[in-house]
């Protein structure tokens, strides 16, 4: 079953954010991800708490292939680059079936 990611981040450095930007994404497209939706703000419709400085929603056909993504070895040094320059929160949604 296809799963979204939910990324939100709020920076306290952003000097990795262009060499994150260009190695993430072919990883991520190797592991049968897409971007759907990046906002850097987004725009905060409704709610109490700040809006992150950037919200990034993900496609992945599945669990197991988020998971792999994340684990895998040449991902870990654009992982640890984001854990020292922004506090993370990361989702996991399973899509609801498409009605017919």
């Amino acid at each position: 079953m296809s799963v979204y990611l939910v990324v939100e981040l709020v920076y306290s450095d952003q000097s990795w954010r262009e060499e994150y930007g260009r190695g993430v994404p072919p990883l991520v497209a190797a592991y049968g991800g897409r971007y759907l939706a990046l906002a850097s703000p987004p725009e905060l419709m409704e709610g109490e708490r700040a809006a992150p400085d950037t919200l990034a929603v993900f496609d992945f056909p599945s669990a197991d292939a988020v998971r792999t993504f994340l684990a895998c070895p040449e991902y870990q040094p654009f992982a640890e680059a984001r854990r020292t320059g922004a506090k993370t929160q990361i989702y996991m949604l399973e899509a609801l079936p498409t009605r017919g």
